[in-house]
């Protein structure tokens, strides 16, 4: 199933990237009719992309079946200084960095006046970052400079099968399930101070604490390798389901009203090979090849409600509230790690926040061959400060949306979205430790494009 997964992606993209992280680990928004509005899609037909945001929407769309290719892009600007003024950006030096790439590809039947029948593939969302080995992160505690990689790389991919049912003239039901595949790549150094908060804290047990702490003393490091580095995959993966429920109701002959629920995916944990290095305050590294499980690595899930309203034959107008319950799966980051010289389980606190995202769009008809669209959005952090690390950054909270589709003719179109990661700067503890601080940004911009076939 990894080979068929790895080998659709690509030929769909060309090439796989993971997609960085835009509201915590999500994509602002599926598709460039939704992404261009904002991220709106509860009420309104969005394409395809509606059989993983609301399949109860594929019920409005225009008769006949319809096929979409499309490709999403992402480029950002991550950077993090320390209180020596010592800067970490995030460049484009590797497979596992931008700009990102991601397929789209999905075909949705109408089977009848009541009936729609869909499958796809998206990407779900992800992170990436590249540090690089020569800066203040790949330093150790008394600031010897150790070469050794800080970068990250996750992508979550989802094949969904859905459908729509007009259950009454007024209300339409839909639901999609998905083949969900994770995969993550992660290099990360933590100095022995957050070593150390780790082991005061009880998040550090095993047979290989007592040796390691002993090498790493009170100056050195620990650092966690488990990277592929190639155009798609990750040092750790799995494969599972996920899947949402929708309806939509005809609340006026302008006005419809939306909801759907996203459940929690069970993937299960990720499990891969994995390098934990030793690093003195010399520099001397010892090295441990084993076996790493990141451990019950799962997508959150959410309820989204919504209305759109059509103002005349040219202005849309949308709007969204989605509350996603980010606690449920990421108050930590679980890991195991079994070597020949034995084995370390590591919880790395992170203790996310659910938050609430609140999103507007508005589409208008310039011409019967092209609509404008535009939208905005705001999400709260999800994140702790004190215990966000600069390889995870997804504290993004603004974004501002435009797009448009131009109707080749009655059958086929074009459609595109941009939009733009308003920068977020943040002033942060050390990681657990505290013992300096740093001034984190981020800013990115988004792009999606698509082709769109009636049938």
């Amino acid at each position: 199933m990894r080979k068929i997964i790895s080998a659709s992606t690509m030929l769909l993209g060309g090439y796989v990237c993971g997609v960085q992280a835009t509201q915590v680990f999500d994509l602002e928004g599926f598709g460039a009719t939704s992404r261009a509005m904002g991220g709106t899609s509860s009420s309104f037909y969005t394409g395809n992309a509606a059989l993983i945001s609301n399949p109860a929407t594929l019920g409005l769309a225009p008769n006949g079946s319809k096929l979409e290719v499309g490709l999403d892009i992402v480029t950002t600007d991550i950077k993090a200084r320390n209180s020596s003024g010592e800067t970490a950006t995030s460049d484009q030096v590797s497979n596992n960095r931008g700009p990102y790439y991601a397929p789209q590809l999905s075909y949705v039947a109408q089977l009848n006046d009541r009936w729609h029948l869909g499958a796809g593939l998206f990407a779900n969302g992800g992170l990436g970052t590249e540090f690089g080995n020569d800066s203040f992160l790949s330093q150790t505690e008394n600031g010897t400079q150790t070469d050794l990689e800080n970068s990250s790389r996750l992508l979550v991919l989802r094949a969904p099968v859905g459908f729509s049912y007009q259950a009454m003239p007024d209300l339409t039901l839909g639901a999609s399930v998905d083949l969900v595949w994770t995969a993550l790549n992660l290099n990360l150094l933590l100095p022995a101070s957050q070593v150390g908060a780790l082991a005061a804290n009880g998040d550090l047990s095993g047979s290989l604490v007592s040796p390691l702490a002993g090498f790493v003393g009170a100056d050195g490091a620990a650092h966690f390798s488990f990277s592929r580095d190639d155009i798609t995959g990750g040092g750790v993966d799995a494969i599972g389901l996920g899947g949402r429920l929708g309806a939509t109701y005809q609340l006026t002959d302008s006005t419809v009203i939306g909801a759907m629920y996203n459940f929690k995916t069970s993937v299960g944990d990720l499990k891969g090979g994995a390098t934990l290095s030793a690093v003195a305050g010399d520099g001397s590294v010892l090295p441990i090849r084993g076996d790493i499980r990141i451990k019950d690595f799962e997508m959150p899930a959410s309820l989204t409600v919504g209305f759109a309203h059509q103002l005349n034959d040219r202005w849309l107008l949308a709007g969204d509230i989605k509350r996603t319950y980010w606690s449920d799966v990421m108050a930590n980051i679980n890991v195991g790690f079994t070597g020949a010289m034995g084995d370390i389980d590591i919880v790395l606190p992170h203790n996310y926040q659910d938050i609430t995202v609140a999103s507007v769009g508005a589409a208008y008809a310039y011409s019967d061959k092209l609509t404008l669209r535009a939208g905005y959005s705001y999400a709260q952090q999800a994140q702790d400060n004190a215990l966000i690390l600069a390889v995870i950054p997804a504290y993004l909270k603004e974004h501002v949306t435009f797009g448009g589709e131009y109707y080749f003719d009655d059958s086929s179109s074009l459609n595109a979205a941009l939009s733009f990661g308003l920068k977020e700067s943040l002033q942060t503890p050390s990681y657990l430790s505290g013992t300096e601080t740093l001034k984190q940004s981020h800013s990115q911009i988004n792009a999606v494009v698509s082709y769109g076939k009636r049938f």
